[in-house]
């Protein structure tokens, strides 16, 4: 219950009714003086009620079957939430909620059945699933609702086609009456009855399509969204290399969407037969084997559609790759914005993302030119097939009568909507299938084999590991034949295996791993746990086991971080606090531990990230605890504590495994587990081990830490004095809305600003300027013009309007405006397809050059998946969406125009229906849009929720694995997509009432006109009828599409809204490369001299002073330590250094130069840094090394060599000379070693060797070591110090460290307390200050007065 309560809080904390308050005025609308004054009250979670379509009609009184069933007829049942909408803000709580049938958890569960179904078919699991075998389970899922679809496309289909029968008996009606052989007007009124009825009753049909084809859709996405999730729990390693987060966040984001787009169109293209069989037997019926010319040039045009489709498709797989190349560089940035900052990367990573959107973009312009194209191909079929079938059948026999001519002429039209929207549903269709085939391809890859043959095991013992030999999976990377490996070893070859393990550990044994960097510590705890590949041997344990590995942090409070699901027992949980040294940390917070930490732990120190994740372990209570150098990050003080009190006391009585490389630990272990180095292990006592393995008695040569025993009593009541016991400890009760961290994502109300659609357009006039708009409407007229005065010429053709003209005449012109309203058409659609391109490409350049400069105090409290929604889901749909439904707002509402005007010209009295009919519409669309906006807006902000989420969830995947906790997880995305899809399912509904009340409206509008021309109120010819009434019912399915498009367009450009504020509204840092700021000199800083005075800092404004009034002078090239408990302040000497945020008050001078009047270019660029977590970027060591190629390879070889990475000029040599050759070895430090995500192929020490050769490419004058050295062995410290000392001997260099031994030969010690300088002398004199604080932690370090080689 625990659980499920505390999703359901996080939920809360998430939903968008926080923001009510400001927002439940009455919203002022054009036309809200028809509605009541009263505001409707939002509903309570109890108040809420189901989504109407979802309930069966069982369940409903059969005394209200009628008023049901009609009102789901027109989707009246949302009139009362549209109601809601127009008088206030609508908001999560006014949605339907869904009952248990369209929740995906139901959904999911019946797609898996099926999907299982088909596994167990398949000859072998090995054998890859067919695309067309994947689709099986997919259409079981949503099968009835696929059948409602295809259903009442057909009867649409039938309508539509049958119309141009009544259409010919109304022409031939008009004509007889025109000669008085029809005296009454019964039958007139009659077949105007029939041919309203006929456009009302298919446009019902068609939109109870669109209703069930958009929900399958929806429906699938989410089904599918679940299923991703659900399968990267459960991938080997291999699958994991094959499906990075990026490619996995590609898949959801946009592969999915364009799944959910493709199947609202799909019915169109499997009903087409149907359509075409009717449509071809009637115009053979009305002008004989004429038509066949015409419906030759209909089938040369469709043959022309399908040969493209091969081209798109290849097209579109290039764009693929594009896109995920970008998306994995986003992902990159909003994870290590902060890191890229400090090397100063933003102009190259600028470049390269332009560069990779540039690429992108120019395949997608290429592909929308061909698509719209063909688009403009099929909107010109009509004209030219029955230009053709007339001009033939004029030749055949000369008396064709205008009712058959413009009958004709409308099963030509019905014929070329199958070739207008094929393209569409085709390229729809190829997009779906690509992205269908690498989400069935992701969810046959591997998946881990869990390993069930444990052997029965002595009551005594817990865990025990027989003749074990493991291995790393190997895989060829995509892009060329290397092998990776996870993690690496000695003789600097990719390490692979653990060989030969025998290990028993009893029941509450302390046992300790350790041994150099790289020699597999970590992958014997994985192996352990069951993470790595058994090649031989058993593994079997007794109890419950956990592996704490690298801290991972959830965006939400301290105390779910800790508690993560279990139930929540007050004493034990501040008992853990208490015994992981959090109590300090948690007072210093005004929030206590209801405090939100952003994504990542992003404003947490390293110490405290380290203990909030053991303090999660150690409350998870496991009777098995594999810990992974769990104190690296924590100074000599807390560690103690924390050895002491935690895993010596707390943790007693559990079996606890410590993989370290602090070698003062190993005195506490029962037993101590030694890497050999070479895949074998040597267990036993200290005294064991010091005896028979040499490897072992070299590496305790580098610890001091052992020689001198320590007061233990003291030491313990030393520590015991800075923390409160349980029973002092009071707990601070929080209001749960205190402590937030993360901000809310911004929801706009009304309207997009009219801001957004001039920056759109100007943005995407590109070369034309300002001359676009007006060249664009020129030509958007002329295609008008053209279009209809094409078939208004056929109508004075037919009835010989001009005596004087031959037929020859007549043929001619007719030829021409057939052939000028294509190319106008074509002009048209490839201008719009310029706009779109121009304007996507340009806005996300412009939000990605925004978001490189954001600060970081934006990035610590917006989630991450709100970015990455940005520039995937919302660039997917500036890409392909916006310019599609541009394009279908243009033409049509042209040709609804200009059909208008034609009415009005033959019609004179139909233009005092006009201004009614226009306000009708305007009430009707202003009253639909006023939700349906808000709406998608909702829906837009819950997906990001979901990408959050997601994102969240594949970071910390194996966190949530040890803990056992996917199942809560997964629950939480069931939640999230339930939310996102009361709201599209709304705005699926909202439209479908839209285009029915349009129906509607533009049937009583076409019986209109036809009862004008059946009471022969204006004398007009046959033709002029026949002309009319064929453009009348044409429009009027165009006025639902055109409305739709409308507000489909609008809903798109919540897109651009979100980009655009990306692009001009996100906060900045201060100037980064400005002209107007004077740089320093080419050689600064050439003394590296640093004076802070009266620094102080804070993180956001509103929070406290983590720096206050520092003051420090800092000489040239001296050596600066930095020291003090976790939280003091150091790492924020850092940030202040690097201005990555800015100060709150005071100076900071480096060689006569006050950083903040500097670019922050000039500043960055001259610094260099080797962070306390190193961050490795998918590539190789090269990319890692130089990013973008700006190095000559020598140098990058020199730095592998000093930093000590390579131990020698020879081994450099032969390393040099390897090459990338098959599965060949290369040496783990190689150039072109491929690092994987995160670098997630090298152990942290390693990562940090990487960091310290990056500093020494950069060869700045001022080095920041920020703990560099916390994570590597004694010996490899001794190593960097070296390196250090030998390569950085002209730098400056500021040295933030927890082991004190590294620092104690440094020109100065800092030590900082509660973000203030405490003593800053020599180590020499502030050892000799008795009652000091360094002299303390040295006492506690014990670092003795031998270890000070400058005693000045």
């Amino acid at each position: 219950m625990s659980s499920l309560n505390s999703l359901s809080k996080e939920n809360d904390s998430a939903s968008l009714e926080k923001q009510i308050l400001p927002e439940m005025a009455r919203q002022k609308r054009l036309f809200s003086f028809l509605f009541p004054s009263s505001i409707p009250p939002l509903p309570s979670d109890q108040e809420r009620k189901p989504y109407p379509a979802g309930v069966q009609l069982s369940s409903i009184p059969y005394y209200r079957w009628v008023s049901t069933f009609i009102s789901r007829i027109f989707f009246w049942w949302v009139f009362p939430l549209l109601e809601t909408g127009y008088v206030r803000t609508i908001f999560p709580n006014d949605l339907y909620y869904l009952e248990h049938n369209l929740k995906v958890e139901a959904l999911a569960d019946k797609f898996k059945k099926v999907y299982q179904e088909e596994v167990d078919k398949k000859a072998s699991p090995d054998e890859p699933m067919k695309l067309k075998t994947f689709m099986r389970p997919l259409f079981k899922t949503i099968g009835v609702y696929y059948f409602y679809a295809i259903c009442f496309k057909i009867i649409f289909d039938c309508g539509t086609t049958l119309a141009p029968l009544l259409t010919k008996e109304l022409i031939k009606y008009v004509s007889l009456k025109s000669v008085g052989i029809e005296p009454g007007i019964g039958k007139g009124v009659g077949y105007a009855l029939g041919a309203s009825f006929l456009i009302v009753i298919p446009g019902i049909c068609l939109n109870h399509c669109l209703y069930y084809s958009t929900f399958c859709g929806q429906v699938l996405y989410s089904v599918l969204n679940k299923m991703v999730l659900e399968k990267s729990f459960r991938l080997d390693g291999v699958a994991e290399h094959n499906y990075p987060i990026s490619k996995i966040n590609s898949m959801l984001g946009t592969d999915l969407s364009r799944l959910e787009l493709a199947f609202t169109f799909s019915p169109f293209m499997m009903t087409i037969p149907v359509t075409m069989a009717i449509a071809i037997t009637l115009l053979i019926i009305n002008i004989g084997v004429s038509a066949l010319a015409g419906l030759g040039m209909f089938f040369l045009c469709l043959f022309t559609v399908f040969s493209a489709i091969p081209l798109i498709i290849k097209i579109r797989m290039k764009i693929m790759g594009s896109t995920d190349k970008r998306v994995s560089h986003i992902k990159e940035l909003a994870n290590y914005l902060k890191f890229v900052k400090f090397y100063s990367w933003e102009n190259s990573y600028f470049s390269s993302l332009t560069n990779a959107r540039t690429t992108e973009m120019k395949y997608t312009f290429r592909m929308h030119a061909i698509r719209n194209s063909l688009s403009a191909l099929a909107v010109s079929t009509p004209a030219l097939s029955s230009m053709l079938a007339f001009v033939v059948a004029h030749a055949v026999s000369r008396d064709r009568t205008p009712a058959e001519i413009f009958s004709s002429l409308s099963l030509f039209n019905v014929l070329s909507m199958i070739v207008f929207l094929l393209p569409m549903c085709l390229f729809l269709s190829a997009d779906a299938l690509l992205g269908l085939q690498r989400v069935c391809n992701f969810l046959q890859a591997p998946e881990v084999r869990l390993y069930n043959e444990e052997e029965a095991l002595e009551t005594e013992v817990a865990l025990q590991v027989k003749n074990g030999s493991f291995y790393w999976e190997t895989f060829e990377n995509e892009d060329d034949t290397i092998a990776i490996d996870h993690k690496t070893t000695e003789n600097n070859k990719a390490f692979s295996r653990l060989k030969d393990i025998n290990l028993e550990v009893k029941k509450g044994e302390f046992l300790v791993i350790t041994g150099l960097i790289g020699t597999g510590k970590s992958s014997l705890l994985a192996a352990l746990n069951g993470q790595m590949k058994r090649e031989s041997g058993s593994i079997s344990h007794q109890g419950s086991l956990l592996l704490c590995g690298e801290p991972w942090i959830q965006n939400t409070t301290i105390r779910e971080n800790i508690v993560f699901g279990q139930p929540f027992n007050e004493t034990k949980y501040w008992e853990v606090i208490k015994c992981c040294a959090l109590s300090q940390d948690l007072d210093m917070l005004d929030h206590g531990d209801m405090t939100e930490v952003g994504e990542r732990g992003i404003t947490l120190s390293g110490g405290q990230k380290a203990r909030i994740n053991l303090a999660r372990a150690v409350y998870n209570d496991r009777d098995i605890l594999l810990l992974d150098d769990v104190l690296s990050a924590v100074d000599a003080r807390v560690g103690k504590h924390i050895m002491d009190n935690c895993i010596m006391g707390l943790l007693h009585d559990k079996t606890r495994i410590l993989a370290t490389h602090q070698l003062s630990l190993i005195s506490t272990a029962d037993r101590i587990c030694f890497l050999n180095g070479d895949g074998t292990i040597d267990v036993g006592t200290f005294e064991e081990l010091s005896a028979r393995n040499q490897n072992f008695t070299n590496l305790m040569v580098f610890s001091s830490e052992l020689s001198e025993s320590r007061d233990e009593e003291k030491e313990l009541k030393l520590i015991k004095s800075t923390t409160l016991t349980i029973e002092e400890k009071i707990p601070r009760y929080h209001d749960i809305n205190d402590g937030k961290l993360m901000k809310k994502e911004q929801r706009a109300i009304n309207g997009i600003p009219i801001d957004v659609y001039k920056t759109y357009v100007s943005m995407g006039s590109g070369v034309f300027g300002k001359l676009f708009s007006p060249m664009f409407i020129l030509v958007v007229a002329l295609t008008t013009f053209c279009q209809l005065f094409t078939n208004i010429w056929l109508s004075f053709w037919t009835s010989n309007r001009f005596s004087h003209l031959s037929e020859g005449t007549y043929i001619g012109i007719y030829i021409m405006f057939t052939f000028l309203s294509m190319i106008t058409v074509t002009t048209e659609y490839t201008l719009i397809a310029y706009l779109t391109n121009r304007a996507s490409t340009k806005l996300n350049i412009a939000a990605m050059k925004r978001f490189l400069h954001v600060p970081m105090s934006y990035l610590d409290t917006t989630p991450i998946g709100q970015i990455i929604n940005r520039f995937t889901k919302d660039t997917d749909t500036l890409d392909n969406e916006i310019g599609e439904q541009f394009r279908m707002v243009v033409f049509p509402s042209a040709n609804v125009i200009g059909v208008l005007i034609m009415c009005i010209t033959y019609l004179p009295w139909f233009a005092i229906a006009v201004p009614f009919l226009i306000l009708l519409f305007l009430i009707i669309c202003s009253f639909y849009q006023a939700t349906a906006r808000e709406v998608k807006r909702i829906e837009s902000i819950q997906r990001s929720f979901v990408f959050s989420h997601v994102n969240e969830v594949l970071n910390g995947m194996h966190t949530i694995k040890s803990y056992q906790r996917e199942d809560s997880f997964i629950l939480k995305n069931d939640l999230l997509l339930n939310n996102m899809n009361e709201a599209s399912f709304i705005t699926n509904v909202a439209q479908r009432w839209l285009a029915i009340v349009l129906d509607t409206i533009g049937t009583a509008f076409a019986f209109l006109i036809t009862m004008l021309c059946v009471t022969r109120q204006f004398d007009i010819s046959a033709s002029s009828v026949g002309l009319l009434v064929t453009y009348i019912f044409q429009i009027v399915g165009q006025l639902s599409l055109l409305i739709r498009s409308i507000t489909q367009l609008e809903n798109n450009m919540n897109s651009v809204e979100r980009l655009y504020e990306y692009s001009y509204n996100l906060p900045q840092e201060a100037p980064y490369d400005s002209p107007s700021r004077s740089s320093p000199p080419s050689t600064w800083p050439e003394n590296g001299v640093i004076d802070f005075k009266n620094v102080s800092l804070r993180y956001r404004p509103g929070l406290p002073l983590v720096l206050r009034n520092i003051n420090i002078h800092i000489p040239s090239r001296f050596r600066v330590g930095i020291c003090g408990r976790t939280g003091a302040g150091k790492s924020s000497i850092m940030t202040a250094l690097y201005r990555i945020n800015e100060l709150a008050g005071g100076q900071i001078i480096i060689d006569d130069v006050d950083i903040s009047t500097l670019n922050l270019y000039d500043l960055r660029s001259n610094l260099s840094i080797i962070p306390q977590d190193p961050v490795l970027f998918k590539g190789t060591i090269r990319k890692n090394l130089d990013p973008f190629g700006e190095k000559e390879d020598d140098v990058l070889w020199a730095a592998l060599l000093k930093s000590g990475i390579v131990e020698s000029s020879q081994e450099l040599e032969q390393v040099k000379l390897q090459k990338k050759q098959g599965q060949e070895e290369l040496h783990k430090f190689h150039l072109d070693q491929v690092v994987e995500d995160e670098g997630s192929n090298f152990s942290l020490g390693e990562r940090q060797l990487i960091a310290l050769a990056r500093a020494i490419v950069r060869d700045s004058k001022i080095l920041i070591l920020d703990e560099a050295t916390s994570s590597v062995d004694y010996k490899t410290d001794a190593k960097i110090q070296s390196a250090i000392v030998r390569e950085f001997k002209k730098c400056t260099i500021l040295c933030i460290a927890h082991r004190l031994k590294t620092i104690v030969n440094y020109d100065r010690i800092l030590v900082l307390e509660a973000g203030q300088v405490a003593e800053f002398d020599t180590p020499w004199r502030l050892y000799n200050k008795s009652s000091g604080l360094f002299r303390a932690m040295c006492e506690k370090a014990n670092i003795m007065e031998r270890d000070f080689d400058n005693r000045s």
